[in-house]
């Protein structure tokens, strides 16, 4: 099964849209948009109904930059599920995703799609900025 088949007609919430804007902010603050891309980006995403639609309006955006992680460090996923006590396939099969997926995402070598980061934040209560989002300014 694909990561995503299924998830993109899945009704997005205020919520959802309100967390792509950010995104889409955090973006532009670090020029990593244009100022009509950003209000055309953001108009998208407030006019999003699903998540196939939400994602529309963050494609093409840069990946984070905190989303190399540095050697030794747990991502924020990993910590998490270490703290929840879940394996890696108890993760999985709680996302609906492969065991090799949650590795990757957790080592830093894949960034999930807009509706899996959410499901991910959603699962362990978090926002999408907590475990995928950009550092704060000034941090190397």
């Amino acid at each position: 099964m694909a990561i995503n088949e299924g998830l993109g007609s899945l009704r997005a919430s205020d919520a959802d849209r309100e967390q792509a804007v950010e995104a889409l902010k955090a973006a532009f603050v670090h020029d990593r948009l244009a100022k009509n891309e950003f209000e055309a980006h953001v108009a998208r995403a407030l006019t999003a109904r699903t998540y196939a639609e939400l994602a529309t309006a963050t494609t093409g955006i840069p990946a984070p930059l905190n989303s190399v992680k540095r050697a030794g460090t747990p991502s924020p996923i990993a910590a998490q599920r270490t703290c929840w006590g879940m394996s890696e396939a108890e993760l999985a099969e709680a996302l609906g995703v492969s065991r090799q997926t949650v590795i990757l995402i957790e080592n830093g070598q894949y960034l999930p799609s807009l509706p899996l980061a959410f499901t991910i934040a959603r699962f362990f209560g978090q926002t999408v900025d907590d475990f995928f989002g950009y550092p704060d300014e000034g941090v190397s």
